[in-house]
């Protein structure tokens, strides 16, 4: 009868251990703890099932290659509740690595001695089937294995972590310590009941379960103030242009947008895994602002960017956790200019550099169609005046009213929308854009102009759905940092007719069709960096579209070429290029 109940106890606490790892697999965040988890409780599971199968073949020889299959699994185990730690608490890997090392290499050795010296024997009892060492020495040598094992999990897991962890977050802390607890005592308690030959009780998979199951809910926890990419998709979407930083609460980099990956490249400046502090020059009172705010309202800092020698203006928002304190951070950076003011709200003055800076950016701008909206007929004028060198085609809004009407019935690259109106705010005409049906309005760029701090303004200004800024009076350099900065992916385009509504994308098809052609040259050239501006145009043209199939390729292709996967990269152009042509055939 015992050893019913022992069987039935020892295959319920396998079934347990699964059931642990299939309820966290559902609510993990991160990819490495899932595995990990799942290795110890499928370790834990397989230990019940083994110990199972041990009883019902005692005396036969199977049952010895049982029990090195068992010893593998308590190893496993062990060596799992380490590395599921790793991540939680600062213990150098070298450490870790070698605790693994020695209980894996002792417990090889064990083996061995057991085997080869037949220095104990498989035992039977009522609860099961144990290997039982006879000399002296032996059991001396199981009881250092053991004390071994608790002695190294204190020194270099628990006791570093206790040194690190917030005083907040004590409760999880001893969750840690009953973690390790229960796994050490699981194993003393065995070979206890062993060495000293009192009633055996499989009862280190009972205490191993217990541990499993704490695991979980610890590592539940770490993974809630984990950061990771799925809870900054906005912030991290390809299709922003400003510079965006994702920071931990030590304001290192965790993650970083598509702009910051150019930024990378053209500067060969790494960010990932540096402190903010070490990227961008940040004075000593922005700096206790930036270390001392602990609430969510965004807030405004300056720095210089040594590297190109510019001044940046920082948007911070601070994420907090359960706790009320800083969990992360992000990082928004925007292109900050000296500007003169003017009474025309225009900065018209005339810079060294502004023919070259103007030729150049024409090659991005030229064709684009340009939606400008304000009240004041004079600010029009100027504004109009200063964006013909680029070559653009303006069309002007002078109400709310005029605005939408333009919008509903024509497509406009970039949209200058005036903050400040007398009859309805730009951020409701922004509002009632991003509002309107299809990805266009959701993507179209849209840049306030503004006479306001822009720290005052902000976050009126994120809660509209705006892309970009520019202070009033408007600086040539600041105008052309923005037209660049949005329209860089276009290509000259020949067809800037307006369009009626219904017929409204027909321009995007056709540059779609002239897009995939030129595509197709830099392709078959192996000009792989002017096919890289293609695809930009295609991805634009695509989310225009609504062809979200096609835009997510060309997004892949680009992060393809740019990591120099040839095989891959031949395989996504080819499925584009289908793509595309099925489009526009059916279009």
């Amino acid at each position: 009868m015992s050893t019913i109940i022992s069987l039935v106890l020892v295959a319920t606490a396998g079934l347990v251990a699964v059931s642990q790892y299939f309820a966290y697999a559902g609510e993990s965040v991160s990819e490495t703890s899932r595995v990990r988890y799942m290795w110890l409780a499928f370790s834990i599971a397989g230990t019940a099932v083994i110990s199972v199968a041990m009883s019902l073949t005692y005396s036969h020889p199977i049952c010895f290659i049982l029990y090195a299959l068992l010893k593998f699994l308590k190893v496993l185990t062990m060596c799992e509740f380490v590395l599921l730690t790793q991540e939680m608490v600062d213990v150098d890997r070298k450490y870790t690595s070698m605790f693994i090392t020695v209980i894996a290499y002792s417990a090889v050795i064990l083996f061995f001695v057991d085997t080869i010296m037949q220095g104990g024997e498989l035992m039977k009892s009522p609860f099961g089937v144990y290997f039982s060492p006879v000399a002296p020495w032996h059991k001396a040598l199981y009881f250092i294995y053991y004390m071994f094992y608790v002695t190294m999990l204190i020194t270099f897991v628990v006791y570093r972590g206790a040194g690190i962890y917030r005083k907040c977050e004590k409760h999880d802390l001893m969750l840690l310590l009953f973690v390790y607890m229960f796994s050490a005592a699981g194993f003393i308690a065995e070979q206890f009941i062993i060495v000293y030959s009192m009633a055996y009780i499989p009862i280190e998979i009972i205490f191993n379960l217990i541990a499993a199951i704490i695991m979980r809910r610890l590592l539940a926890y770490h993974d809630m103030v984990t950061i990771s990419r799925k809870h900054f998709e906005k912030e991290l979407d390809e299709g922003r242009t400003d510079v965006v930083f994702i920071l931990d609460s030590q304001l290192r980099i965790v993650y970083e947008n598509r702009r910051a990956q150019v930024l990378e490249q053209l500067f060969e400046d790494r960010f990932v895994g540096r402190k903010i502090t070490d990227v961008f020059e940040i004075s000593s009172g922005a700096y206790s602002q930036l270390c001392q705010s602990v609430d969510e309202t965004a807030f405004g800092i300056s720095a210089d960017y040594p590297v190109n020698d510019r001044h940046v203006n920082m948007i911070i928002n601070h994420r907090l956790d359960d706790y009320n304190e800083i969990l992360s951070t992000v990082v928004f950076v925007y292109n900050m200019e000296d500007i003169d003011k003017a009474d025309n709200l225009v900065n018209d003055v005339t810079e060294e550099n502004e023919e070259e800076m103007i030729k150049n950016a024409v090659k991005i701008t030229k064709d684009a169609r340009v939606l400008i909206v304000d009240e004041d007929i004079v600010f029009l004028n100027v504004f109009q005046r200063i964006l013909k060198p680029y070559e653009v085609i303006i069309t002007r809004a002078v109400s709310g009213k005029d605005a939408m009407e333009q919008i509903e019935n024509h497509v406009y690259d970039i949209i200058f929308v005036s903050y400040e109106m007398e009859n309805g705010s730009g951020a409701q005409i922004v509002t009632k854009i991003r509002a309107m049906s299809g990805d266009y309005y959701s993507q179209v760029p849209v840049v306030f102009t503004t006479t306001a701090d822009i720290n005052d303004v902000f976050m009126g200004f994120l809660e509209a759905g705006f892309n970009d800024y520019l202070e009033k009076p408007v600086s040539k350099r600041g105008l052309n940092s923005v037209l660049t900065r949005w329209l860089w992916q276009r290509f000259d385009n020949s067809t800037a007719e307006d369009t009626s509504k219904e017929n409204r994308f027909s321009a995007q098809y056709n540059e779609l069709n002239e897009l995939i052609g030129d595509a197709e040259k830099m392709f078959e050239g192996k000009k792989y960096q002017l096919l890289l501006f293609c695809l930009k145009g295609i991805e634009r043209d695509g989310r225009l579209l609504g062809l979200s199939d096609i835009a997510d390729l060309s997004s892949e292709l680009s992060e393809t070429i740019l990591f120099e996967d040839m095989e891959r990269t031949d395989q996504l152009f080819n499925k584009l290029r289908a793509g595309v042509r099925d489009a526009l055939t059916i279009r």
